[in-house]
């Protein structure tokens, strides 16, 4: 039992039993101590360890006479809830002092400290009334243990709303949360509402999400079991990047075309080909290069297909690629007999516009009514209406004969939607999907015959960050609109933060200035919000690192500053001062249009490192003071409360002479902790690695540090998988924030330091 431990379980529990607990860890796994003493502690240990975290544990402190003293504790709010009353039940108030008072530490017991740092206020103490009591308690805790093992499992009956799990589950995957995430994709699953298909698609998903396209791509079991569905569009998008980014993307530049054609074939369209029946008019750039490629592979490559895909993607960038395979083709217009067949792969494609191209050129085909009708009503355009209404109009009687239920009921929503349409105003009669901004006015109206934000999610991969890269106006015109609703509109662009977030940060390959509205939008959202997650801060820290990166003007940076600065005045807790010094340090390393906001920020985050001075340990108050001087505020610190001076908190492990690792594409943040872990460990050995793709200075720090830190959140993917594979079974540590004072606590955690 006691080797099969978690490691996580087996730090408290050392520090539990030692010190003034006559009964020493030792003892235990030694199975040395008296047989009476350990029939009150093993029991308990392995049903917490076996059955869930959410079983309570109860476990004594000894002195030399047997059990003189228990501690409870229980994993969440609800368990402790239920703890407290049980125990009131079974022990107090007739044999001990617990009335339900949880525990206040004392920051010198050792014990104590321990059992906070992992259940947090979730611990209970409880002492007999008299010496007679203590026997009496044992046997009551043995009773009460033995009837939690045959307690039947009771129906969660306060299940959280689906959706709010699910756009949790999205923001633990845009900040990067692994932990959260998985958890979240179990608490789905659990809600009975995902079968087991969808299953597979909140896996896909997940690891997409997380950047793990490389581990994606060669799970090919789970590719296997998705292929033959008919998949969302955000499945198909995660699967196709995946597969692009690992076998395609570090050649596509290749000048030789038949290199990237063969690799492509080989690689990809022989094991995945049932991926690119349908596009469903996803228009991200390294999806459109793979539907491409596909068809350039193919015997007899659709050259239509080619021609809309081409046309779709709106990157500059990726023009003079997308030409230079392209020109292989010969354009060959296609034979009247195949456009039945072409407008099918269009609508199949969810390209819509170019199914109304073809249609209209085929009529009067007696098929192409019926594709109009589906386009005027995907399409939502008043223009387009009117000119299927008029083409429908003048159909045969023969052909209209024939016509389907489902193409009647289509001429009738068209009919009734549109009619008098030339004299609507044109805004009023777009497509609600059709870009950020027609979405928004959509919002806007408040009158909804579809979710806003299910139309949204539908849409986003048909968007193009690309697009509006050159569009700074359009950008300009969102930001104003978010920031200017109220209402259930507000609330509706609240709930938009992660794909906007996704959209605007994530997918750009670099800051964009143009975005500058939107970022200061985003980041106000956040402020707005009030008391937020951990990954709702990671996510604002992200937003200021992109604002200050692009070197703002100093109205701009001002405004943001404020935002953060609410923020940080919203969020004030003992376990946010990491994240509250990785976002002071953001700033430090940037410059600033505007000194005396940066150092009154500074001031508001000392000031809450000192709110919680009894919490704070060596190595914060170091990052701490190596700030203050950034900032030109050394005297700040002068009368800061520090229990017992810098070095409490930590015992510096001068015998530690290992090699740390660390991976960080912020060098200054790296270069700041390197220099607080030799401080910390004197005989330590720290290097950084910065490398952008797979080096073998990479792999070879990967493979022989004793500890690795990879900051992933500032890092490029191809380079994760070339550490991770280096590691081989050994952990890699992934900070969730990428600043020193995260990186600093994830190595000294892993020490047990703090």
């Amino acid at each position: 039992m006691i080797d099969a431990l978690p490691t996580q379980e087996q730090y408290w529990l050392e520090r539990f039993f030692s010190g003034r607990n006559s009964l020493q860890w030792g003892a235990i796994a030694g199975s040395t101590a008296p047989a009476t003493w350990l029939e009150q502690v093993s029991p308990w240990i392995t049903a917490f360890t076996t059955q869930g975290p959410h079983l309570p544990i109860v476990l004594p402190v000894f002195d030399a006479h047997g059990p003189c003293q228990w501690y409870g504790m229980a994993a969440d709010e609800a368990s402790a809830a239920a703890l407290t009353q049980e125990l009131i039940a079974v022990v107090g108030p007739s044999y001990s002092d617990f009335r339900g008072q949880s525990l206040q530490a004392e920051s010198d017991d050792e014990i104590e400290c321990a059992l906070q740092k992992r259940f947090g206020r979730y611990v209970f103490r409880f002492e007999p009334v008299d010496g007679r009591a203590r026997d009496d308690i044992a046997q009551a805790l043995k009773l009460y243990l033995s009837l939690l093992g045959r307690r039947p499992d009771i129906p969660d009956r306060t299940q959280r709303p689906f959706g709010r799990i699910r756009a949790e589950f999205d923001l633990a995957l845009l900040a990067g949360n692994e932990a959260d995430a998985q958890r979240l994709r179990d608490e789905l699953i659990a809600s009975g509402r995902v079968d087991a298909e969808q299953q597979k698609y909140l896996e896909i998903r997940m690891l997409a999400g997380l950047g793990r396209q490389h581990q994606l791509a060669h799970d090919y079991s789970l590719i296997k079991a998705v292929l033959g569905l008919s998949l969302p569009a955000q499945i198909i998008s995660d699967l196709v990047e995946a597969l692009y980014a690992t076998y395609i993307a570090a050649i596509e530049n290749d000048p030789n075309v038949d290199t990237v054609l063969t690799a492509f074939r080989n690689d990809i369209a022989r094991h995945f080909g049932p991926l690119f029946q349908e596009r469903k008019g996803i228009r991200q750039p390294n999806v459109l290069k793979a539907f491409l490629l596909y068809e350039l592979v193919q015997d007899k490559p659709n050259v239509t297909r080619c021609e809309a895909i081409a046309a779709a993607c709106p990157s500059h960038a990726e023009r003079e690629l997308i030409e230079r395979w392209f020109s292989r083709l010969v354009s060959v217009p296609p034979a009247p007999s195949d456009r039945f067949e072409l407008v099918r792969q269009a609508l199949a494609d969810e390209d819509y516009e170019l199914a109304l191209r073809l249609s209209f050129e085929a009529i009067p085909e007696a098929w192409t009514y019926s594709a109009l009708l589906r386009c005027a009503v995907e399409l939502e355009d008043a223009q387009i209406a009117c000119r299927v209404l008029e083409a429908v109009g003048a159909a045969p009687d023969a052909v209209r004969e024939n016509w389907k239920k489902r193409d009647l009921a289509r001429l009738q929503q068209v009919q009734s939607e549109f009619s008098g349409a030339p004299e609507t105003p044109r805004e009023t009669q777009a497509r609600h999907d059709s870009d950020w901004l027609s979405w928004a006015r959509y919002v806007e109206s408040g009158s909804y015959d579809r979710p806003p934000l299910q139309i949204l999610e539908e849409a986003l991969t048909r968007w193009n960050a690309e697009a509006y890269v050159s569009d700074p106006e359009a950008c300009r015109q969102l930001a104003e609109k978010i920031g200017n609703a109220s209402g259930e509109a507000e609330n509706v662009f609240r709930d938009a933060f992660v794909a906007l977030v996704e959209f605007f940060v994530d997918r750009p390959a670099h800051p964009v200035r143009g975005f500058m509205p939107l970022y200061i939008t985003l980041i106000r959202i956040v402020a707005w919000t009030g008391t937020v997650s951990a990954n709702e801060l990671e996510l604002a820290s992200v937003l200021m690192q992109v604002i200050v990166s692009l070197g703002p003007p100093k109205d701009d940076y001002i405004e943001a500053l404020d935002a953060y600065a609410e923020i940080l005045a919203a969020n004030k807790a003992p376990s946010n001062v990491d994240w509250a010094l990785n976002a002071a340090e953001i700033l430090a390393l940037q410059a600033s249009p505007d000194n005396e906001s940066g150092l009154r920020f500074f001031v508001a985050v000392v000031e809450m490192a000192r709110a919680y001075a009894h919490r704070i340990n060596r190595a914060q108050y170091a990052v701490l003071s190596l700030l203050a001087k950034d900032y030109g505020c050394a005297e700040l610190l002068q009368s800061f409360p520090f229990p017992g001076g810098e070095h409490t908190g930590l015992v510096a492990h001068a015998d530690f002479d290992g090699l740390i690792g660390i991976y960080t594409l912020t060098e200054s943040a790296g270069q700041r902790a390197r220099q607080l872990l030799l401080k910390f460990l004197p005989s330590s050995r720290v290097e950084l690695n910065a490398d952008l793709v797979a080096t073998d200075k990479l792999k070879h720090l990967a493979g022989n540090a004793d500890i690795f830190v990879f900051a992933w959140k500032s890092s490029k993917h191809q380079a994760y998988y070339a550490a991770k594979d280096a590691r081989g079974d050994r952990q890699t540590l992934l900070p969730l924030g990428k600043g020193s004072a995260s990186i600093v606590d994830c190595v000294l955690g892993e020490l047990k330091l703090v």
